[in-house]
Protein backbone atom coordinates (compact mmCIF):
# COMPACT_ATOMS: atom_id res chain seq x y z
CA UNK A 1 0.00 0.00 0.00
CA UNK A 2 2.62 2.56 0.49
CA UNK A 3 3.71 2.65 -3.20
CA UNK A 4 -0.15 3.69 -3.51
CA UNK A 5 0.69 6.79 -0.76
CA UNK A 6 1.59 9.60 -3.85
CA UNK A 7 1.51 13.40 -2.98
CA UNK A 8 1.50 15.07 -6.09
CA UNK A 9 2.90 18.39 -6.65
CA UNK A 10 1.88 20.34 -9.67
CA UNK A 11 4.81 23.93 -9.59
CA UNK A 12 5.32 26.31 -12.16
CA UNK A 13 7.81 24.73 -14.34
CA UNK A 14 10.65 27.95 -13.45
CA UNK A 15 13.12 28.74 -10.48
CA UNK A 16 10.38 30.09 -8.65
CA UNK A 17 7.86 27.22 -8.53
CA UNK A 18 10.72 24.86 -8.70
CA UNK A 19 12.07 26.19 -4.98
CA UNK A 20 8.66 26.01 -4.00
CA UNK A 21 8.12 22.58 -5.11
CA UNK A 22 11.43 21.92 -3.30
CA UNK A 23 10.57 23.33 -0.12
CA UNK A 24 6.83 21.77 -0.07
CA UNK A 25 8.62 18.21 -0.48
CA UNK A 26 10.41 18.57 1.86
CA UNK A 27 7.47 19.58 4.31
CA UNK A 28 4.94 16.62 3.55
CA UNK A 29 7.71 14.07 3.54
CA UNK A 30 8.93 15.31 7.26
CA UNK A 31 5.48 15.49 7.94
CA UNK A 32 3.86 12.45 6.43
CA UNK A 33 6.94 10.42 5.60
CA UNK A 34 6.29 7.93 8.48
CA UNK A 35 2.95 7.36 7.02
CA UNK A 36 4.13 5.73 3.35
CA UNK A 37 3.75 9.06 1.82
CA UNK A 38 6.12 10.12 -0.94
CA UNK A 39 5.77 13.17 -3.31
CA UNK A 40 5.78 13.26 -7.09
CA UNK A 41 6.64 16.36 -8.85
CA UNK A 42 4.89 17.87 -11.74
CA UNK A 43 5.71 20.87 -13.58
CA UNK A 44 3.12 22.65 -15.35
CA UNK A 45 2.65 25.31 -17.70
CA UNK A 46 -0.15 27.86 -19.18
CA UNK A 47 2.26 27.16 -22.55
CA UNK A 48 2.91 23.86 -23.02
CA UNK A 49 2.02 20.39 -25.82
CA UNK A 50 0.37 18.65 -22.76
CA UNK A 51 -2.63 20.78 -23.34
CA UNK A 52 -4.75 23.14 -21.55
CA UNK A 53 -4.25 23.07 -17.27
CA UNK A 54 -7.96 23.28 -16.78
CA UNK A 55 -8.66 20.12 -18.69
CA UNK A 56 -5.89 18.31 -16.81
CA UNK A 57 -6.46 15.18 -14.60
CA UNK A 58 -5.40 16.03 -11.48
CA UNK A 59 -4.41 13.07 -8.38
CA UNK A 60 -5.59 13.88 -5.07
CA UNK A 61 -3.71 14.88 -2.43
CA UNK A 62 -2.42 17.78 -4.11
CA UNK A 63 -0.41 20.95 -3.71
CA UNK A 64 -0.95 23.59 -6.41
CA UNK A 65 1.96 25.93 -5.92
CA UNK A 66 2.70 29.13 -8.10
CA UNK A 67 0.53 28.51 -10.51
CA UNK A 68 -3.54 28.79 -11.80
CA UNK A 69 -6.31 27.39 -9.16
CA UNK A 70 -7.42 23.61 -10.36
CA UNK A 71 -11.12 23.65 -11.12
CA UNK A 72 -11.20 20.64 -9.32
CA UNK A 73 -10.59 21.80 -5.90
CA UNK A 74 -13.90 23.87 -6.59
CA UNK A 75 -15.67 20.46 -6.61
CA UNK A 76 -16.89 17.98 -3.82
CA UNK A 77 -16.50 14.82 -6.45
CA UNK A 78 -12.94 15.66 -6.24
CA UNK A 79 -12.73 15.22 -2.21
CA UNK A 80 -14.91 11.91 -2.80
CA UNK A 81 -11.57 10.20 -3.08
CA UNK A 82 -10.54 11.26 0.47
CA UNK A 83 -12.85 9.75 2.11
CA UNK A 84 -11.96 6.56 0.33
CA UNK A 85 -8.67 6.66 1.23
CA UNK A 86 -9.93 7.07 4.74
CA UNK A 87 -11.88 3.62 4.80
CA UNK A 88 -9.54 2.02 3.21
CA UNK A 89 -6.47 3.53 4.83
CA UNK A 90 -8.11 3.08 8.72
CA UNK A 91 -6.74 5.03 11.29
CA UNK A 92 -3.10 4.48 11.59
CA UNK A 93 -2.78 6.28 8.55
CA UNK A 94 -2.43 10.03 8.65
CA UNK A 95 -3.78 11.52 5.31
CA UNK A 96 -2.22 15.37 3.90
CA UNK A 97 -4.34 17.81 3.28
CA UNK A 98 -4.96 19.70 -0.20
CA UNK A 99 -3.38 23.29 -0.94
CA UNK A 100 -3.30 25.89 -2.93
CA UNK A 101 -0.68 28.42 -3.08
CA UNK A 102 0.04 31.57 -5.20
CA UNK A 103 0.69 35.18 -5.65
CA UNK A 104 -0.10 35.48 -9.09
CA UNK A 105 -3.33 38.31 -9.56
CA UNK A 106 -4.43 35.68 -12.08
CA UNK A 107 -3.87 33.16 -10.08
CA UNK A 108 -8.00 32.57 -10.63
CA UNK A 109 -10.26 32.39 -13.42
CA UNK A 110 -13.21 32.65 -11.59
CA UNK A 111 -15.36 35.73 -11.12
CA UNK A 112 -16.13 35.15 -7.42
CA UNK A 113 -12.94 33.93 -6.01
CA UNK A 114 -11.02 36.67 -4.12
CA UNK A 115 -7.83 36.66 -2.23
CA UNK A 116 -10.29 36.69 0.94
CA UNK A 117 -12.92 35.00 0.58
CA UNK A 118 -10.73 31.37 -0.75
CA UNK A 119 -10.93 29.22 2.60
CA UNK A 120 -14.29 30.41 2.76
CA UNK A 121 -15.41 28.81 -0.90
CA UNK A 122 -12.84 26.37 -0.66
CA UNK A 123 -12.89 24.78 2.68
CA UNK A 124 -11.36 21.61 1.48
CA UNK A 125 -8.09 23.17 0.91
CA UNK A 126 -5.90 24.85 2.61
CA UNK A 127 -5.13 28.30 0.74
CA UNK A 128 -3.10 31.02 0.78
CA UNK A 129 -3.52 33.59 -2.10
CA UNK A 130 -1.16 37.17 -1.74
CA UNK A 131 -0.77 39.37 -4.71
CA UNK A 132 1.15 41.50 -2.96
CA UNK A 133 4.13 38.43 -2.31
CA UNK A 134 7.06 38.93 -4.82
CA UNK A 135 7.66 34.82 -5.21
CA UNK A 136 5.86 31.79 -4.23
CA UNK A 137 8.95 30.84 -1.58
CA UNK A 138 8.43 34.49 -0.18
CA UNK A 139 5.13 34.04 0.37
CA UNK A 140 5.77 30.71 2.37
CA UNK A 141 8.58 32.70 4.81
CA UNK A 142 6.05 35.30 5.45
CA UNK A 143 2.93 33.30 6.20
CA UNK A 144 4.43 30.43 7.36
CA UNK A 145 2.60 30.69 10.60
CA UNK A 146 -0.68 30.56 9.12
CA UNK A 147 0.25 27.56 6.66
CA UNK A 148 1.72 25.68 9.96
CA UNK A 149 4.76 25.42 7.76
CA UNK A 150 8.44 24.81 9.96
CA UNK A 151 10.04 28.15 10.40
CA UNK A 152 12.97 25.57 11.06
CA UNK A 153 12.92 25.24 6.58
CA UNK A 154 12.33 28.81 5.82
CA UNK A 155 15.89 29.59 8.16
CA UNK A 156 17.51 26.47 6.07
CA UNK A 157 16.28 27.42 2.71
CA UNK A 158 16.90 31.34 3.20
CA UNK A 159 19.23 31.44 0.79
CA UNK A 160 17.25 29.53 -1.86
CA UNK A 161 14.01 32.43 -0.75
CA UNK A 162 15.77 35.37 -1.54
CA UNK A 163 17.22 33.63 -4.75
CA UNK A 164 13.71 33.21 -5.92
CA UNK A 165 12.73 36.89 -5.01
CA UNK A 166 15.55 38.09 -7.17
CA UNK A 167 14.61 35.75 -9.86
CA UNK A 168 10.88 36.39 -9.94
CA UNK A 169 10.93 39.92 -8.94
CA UNK A 170 13.63 40.86 -11.79
CA UNK A 171 15.59 42.41 -8.83
CA UNK A 172 19.04 42.69 -10.92
CA UNK A 173 20.88 45.93 -9.92
CA UNK A 174 21.35 46.10 -13.75
CA UNK A 175 19.91 44.63 -17.26
CA UNK A 176 24.08 43.30 -17.36
CA UNK A 177 23.88 41.99 -14.04
CA UNK A 178 20.65 39.70 -14.95
CA UNK A 179 22.96 38.08 -17.61
CA UNK A 180 26.07 37.67 -15.12
CA UNK A 181 26.41 33.73 -15.18
CA UNK A 182 28.74 33.98 -12.41
CA UNK A 183 26.34 35.32 -10.38
CA UNK A 184 24.11 32.49 -8.54
CA UNK A 185 20.58 34.08 -9.26
CA UNK A 186 21.44 33.66 -13.04
CA UNK A 187 22.59 30.29 -12.81
CA UNK A 188 19.68 28.86 -10.71
CA UNK A 189 17.23 30.76 -13.32
CA UNK A 190 19.22 29.42 -16.06
CA UNK A 191 19.29 25.60 -15.04
CA UNK A 192 15.09 25.92 -14.23
CA UNK A 193 15.28 27.48 -18.03
CA UNK A 194 17.28 25.97 -20.24
CA UNK A 195 16.74 26.43 -23.84
CA UNK A 196 18.93 23.46 -25.32
CA UNK A 197 16.16 21.24 -27.51
CA UNK A 198 17.81 17.82 -26.66
CA UNK A 199 17.20 18.79 -22.72
CA UNK A 200 14.49 17.04 -21.08
CA UNK A 201 13.23 20.31 -19.29
CA UNK A 202 10.97 18.30 -16.98
CA UNK A 203 13.06 15.53 -15.59
CA UNK A 204 15.58 18.67 -15.46
CA UNK A 205 13.27 20.46 -13.32
CA UNK A 206 12.30 16.90 -11.32
CA UNK A 207 15.85 16.45 -10.40
CA UNK A 208 16.99 20.15 -9.63
CA UNK A 209 13.75 19.94 -6.73
CA UNK A 210 14.84 17.04 -5.79
CA UNK A 211 18.34 17.67 -5.10
CA UNK A 212 17.52 21.31 -3.56
CA UNK A 213 14.71 19.55 -0.70
CA UNK A 214 17.41 17.53 0.02
CA UNK A 215 20.43 20.11 0.60
CA UNK A 216 19.91 23.51 1.20
CA UNK A 217 22.84 24.56 -0.16
CA UNK A 218 22.98 26.88 -3.27
CA UNK A 219 26.78 26.07 -4.16
CA UNK A 220 26.33 22.60 -3.71
CA UNK A 221 23.56 22.12 -6.11
CA UNK A 222 26.26 23.74 -8.52
CA UNK A 223 28.59 21.66 -7.87
CA UNK A 224 26.62 18.16 -7.92
CA UNK A 225 26.48 17.35 -11.17
CA UNK A 226 28.88 17.75 -14.41
CA UNK A 227 25.23 18.30 -16.86
CA UNK A 228 24.37 21.62 -14.50
CA UNK A 229 27.76 22.62 -15.33
CA UNK A 230 27.37 22.10 -19.17
CA UNK A 231 24.08 23.95 -18.99
CA UNK A 232 25.55 26.81 -17.46
CA UNK A 233 28.11 26.86 -19.84
CA UNK A 234 26.20 26.21 -23.12
CA UNK A 235 23.73 28.77 -21.98
CA UNK A 236 26.11 31.46 -21.53
CA UNK A 237 27.82 31.12 -24.95
CA UNK A 238 24.20 31.10 -26.39
CA UNK A 239 24.03 34.20 -25.24
CA UNK A 240 25.98 36.35 -27.80
CA UNK A 241 24.08 34.40 -30.36
CA UNK A 242 20.42 35.34 -28.73
CA UNK A 243 21.77 38.96 -28.51
CA UNK A 244 22.78 38.78 -32.04
CA UNK A 245 19.56 37.24 -33.13
CA UNK A 246 17.75 39.97 -30.63
CA UNK A 247 19.47 42.54 -32.82
CA UNK A 248 18.17 41.22 -36.15
CA UNK A 249 14.47 41.23 -34.66
CA UNK A 250 13.67 43.64 -32.75
CA UNK A 251 12.68 47.26 -33.14
CA UNK A 252 11.16 50.02 -31.00
CA UNK A 253 7.29 50.69 -31.84
CA UNK A 254 7.02 53.79 -29.23
CA UNK A 255 7.65 52.67 -25.67
CA UNK A 256 7.51 49.08 -26.40
CA UNK A 257 11.01 47.32 -27.59
CA UNK A 258 9.27 44.75 -29.79
CA UNK A 259 11.33 41.02 -30.13
CA UNK A 260 9.21 38.95 -33.08
CA UNK A 261 10.72 36.09 -34.21
CA UNK A 262 7.94 34.52 -35.90
CA UNK A 263 9.41 34.69 -39.21
CA UNK A 264 12.73 34.42 -38.10
CA UNK A 265 15.05 31.36 -38.50
CA UNK A 266 17.26 32.43 -36.22
CA UNK A 267 15.60 31.82 -32.93
CA UNK A 268 18.17 30.78 -29.82
CA UNK A 269 15.79 31.28 -26.92
CA UNK A 270 13.87 34.31 -25.18
CA UNK A 271 16.39 36.48 -24.15
CA UNK A 272 14.11 37.88 -21.26
CA UNK A 273 15.76 41.22 -20.93
CA UNK A 274 17.86 41.64 -23.69
CA UNK A 275 15.56 44.23 -24.85
CA UNK A 276 16.34 46.72 -22.56
CA UNK A 277 20.21 46.06 -23.93
CA UNK A 278 19.58 47.02 -27.39
CA UNK A 279 16.59 50.14 -25.98
CA UNK A 280 17.48 50.83 -22.42
CA UNK A 281 14.69 53.78 -22.90
CA UNK A 282 12.06 51.16 -23.60
CA UNK A 283 9.66 51.01 -20.78
CA UNK A 284 8.28 47.47 -22.31
CA UNK A 285 9.50 44.52 -23.87
CA UNK A 286 7.69 42.51 -25.82
CA UNK A 287 8.52 38.79 -27.36
CA UNK A 288 6.36 37.29 -30.08
CA UNK A 289 8.40 33.31 -30.56
CA UNK A 290 7.90 29.63 -32.14
CA UNK A 291 5.37 27.35 -29.85
CA UNK A 292 4.77 23.98 -29.23
CA UNK A 293 1.17 24.65 -30.41
CA UNK A 294 1.61 24.11 -34.43
CA UNK A 295 -0.72 27.10 -35.54
CA UNK A 296 0.24 29.70 -33.56
CA UNK A 297 2.69 31.63 -31.36
CA UNK A 298 3.92 32.01 -27.88
CA UNK A 299 4.26 35.93 -26.49
CA UNK A 300 5.40 37.37 -23.23
CA UNK A 301 5.48 41.06 -22.19
CA UNK A 302 6.90 42.70 -18.99
CA UNK A 303 8.04 46.20 -17.77
CA UNK A 304 11.27 47.16 -17.77
CA UNK A 305 13.00 47.15 -14.45
CA UNK A 306 14.69 49.89 -15.11
CA UNK A 307 13.49 52.10 -16.94
CA UNK A 308 9.37 51.38 -15.55
CA UNK A 309 6.85 53.32 -17.37
CA UNK A 310 4.94 56.62 -15.07
CA UNK A 311 1.88 54.89 -15.73
CA UNK A 312 1.48 52.06 -13.51
CA UNK A 313 -1.87 51.45 -13.66
CA UNK A 314 -1.94 49.09 -16.77
CA UNK A 315 -2.67 45.30 -15.35
CA UNK A 316 -0.30 43.07 -17.70
CA UNK A 317 -1.68 39.69 -16.13
CA UNK A 318 -5.30 40.66 -16.58
CA UNK A 319 -4.63 41.68 -20.70
CA UNK A 320 -2.84 38.60 -20.77
CA UNK A 321 -5.58 36.44 -19.34
CA UNK A 322 -8.56 38.02 -21.49
CA UNK A 323 -6.65 38.13 -24.80
CA UNK A 324 -4.35 35.33 -24.87
CA UNK A 325 -5.19 32.69 -22.34
CA UNK A 326 -2.73 33.83 -20.45
CA UNK A 327 -2.16 34.87 -17.14
CA UNK A 328 0.92 36.61 -15.18
CA UNK A 329 1.38 39.97 -12.63
CA UNK A 330 0.48 43.61 -12.77
CA UNK A 331 3.43 43.88 -14.47
CA UNK A 332 4.97 40.87 -16.36
CA UNK A 333 2.63 37.81 -18.18
CA UNK A 334 2.47 35.65 -21.23
CA UNK A 335 0.36 33.90 -23.24
CA UNK A 336 -0.81 32.38 -26.68
CA UNK A 337 -1.58 33.56 -29.88
CA UNK A 338 -3.31 31.90 -32.77
CA UNK A 339 -2.28 32.47 -36.50
CA UNK A 340 -6.03 33.89 -37.04
CA UNK A 341 -5.33 36.40 -34.19
CA UNK A 342 -2.37 38.02 -34.88
CA UNK A 343 -4.09 41.63 -35.27
CA UNK A 344 -4.36 40.94 -31.38
CA UNK A 345 -0.81 42.11 -31.14
CA UNK A 346 -1.33 45.68 -33.04
CA UNK A 347 -3.78 45.97 -29.79
CA UNK A 348 -1.58 45.20 -27.11
CA UNK A 349 0.99 47.62 -28.84
CA UNK A 350 -1.32 50.45 -28.67
CA UNK A 351 -2.51 49.50 -25.16
CA UNK A 352 1.03 49.67 -23.93
CA UNK A 353 1.55 53.07 -25.71
CA UNK A 354 -1.48 54.73 -24.05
Amino acid sequence: MAKDLIYSIYSHSDADGGIAAALFSKFIYDKFGKFGWTTDIQPVNHISSQGDWSLKEIKWPCAILDFTLHPSLLSNRFFAAKRALEKSLGQNKKIPDCYWIDHHPTGSSFPFLNENNTSEIIPNVITKWDTSAISTPGLLRTHHHELEFPIKFIKEYEEFIDLAEIIDGALYVSCEAAHDYSSNSVKLQTLFSPSHSIIDKAALYKKLVRQISKNPSVEDLFDSDFLYKAILNHEEQSFNKQYRSYKKSTRLEGKVAYANFVESKEYAGMGRFLPYMLFEDANYALHIFPSFNKNGSSLSCGINPWNKPKDSSKHLGNYFAKNFSGGGHAFVAGGKVAEDEFFKIEKLLEFLNE
